[in-house]
């Protein structure tokens, strides 16, 4: 009886003698990692509906945004783009090719087509993520967005055209964007 008991606390010793090791070696870093897309944008801590303010605040803040992405004139591009809403389209991230501001292609996350150009994905080029957010930041009673720091395009998206009305939500996100050459 005695062996299994010190056999267990030796192993307890053992287990516990070395640090942790560092959460960073664990994780890798976002822009290689295909496994998880980025979460949609945190639920805000109300769910009254945007008041005036706050809806000027977001157009102010997607005019910004716009006008520096377009003074970058990227027409040509790949992009990571994930959905979710009430109805039965698939979360599932796919990879948007982009040649002059129209989608043309879609791949999967390992490259290799998708099938045909489609929705839920075709839907969310940068130009019409940034014409979606101005449509729902002057009508939705919510929306959420962020946008990339250094490109300046939306990263995530996430709308509700009426608190309290079942089944009008909406939720994107897009990262990994690649400029190509046309």
């Amino acid at each position: 009886m005695r062996f299994p008991l010190v056999l267990t606390l030796s192993l307890a010793v053992a287990c516990h003698s070395h640090a942790p090791p560092s959460r960073q070696a664990d994780v890798p870093p976002v822009a290689d990692s295909i496994e998880h897309p980025p979460r949609p944008p945190a639920r805000r801590t109300t769910t009254a509906p945007l008041g005036g303010a706050e809806r000027d605040s977001l157009l102010r803040e997607l005019e910004a945004h716009r006008t520096a992405w377009r003074a970058r004139a990227i027409t040509d591009y790949r992009l990571r783009v994930a959905v979710g809403c009430f109805c039965p389209w698939s979360s599932t991230p796919a990879v948007l090719e982009v040649r002059r501001g129209k989608a043309v292609a879609l791949w999967d996350l390992a490259g290799k087509p998708f099938g045909a150009v489609r929705e839920p994905w075709s839907r969310y080029t940068v130009d019409a993520m940034f014409d979606m957010i101005e449509n729902a930041a002057r009508k939705y009673d919510v929306i959420e967005v962020t946008y990339d720091q250094g490109l300046d395009y939306p990263t995530s998206i996430r709308g509700d055209a009426k608190v309290g009305q079942v089944d009008d939500w909406f939720w994107a996100t897009a990262s990994h964007l690649m400029p190509s050459r046309p």
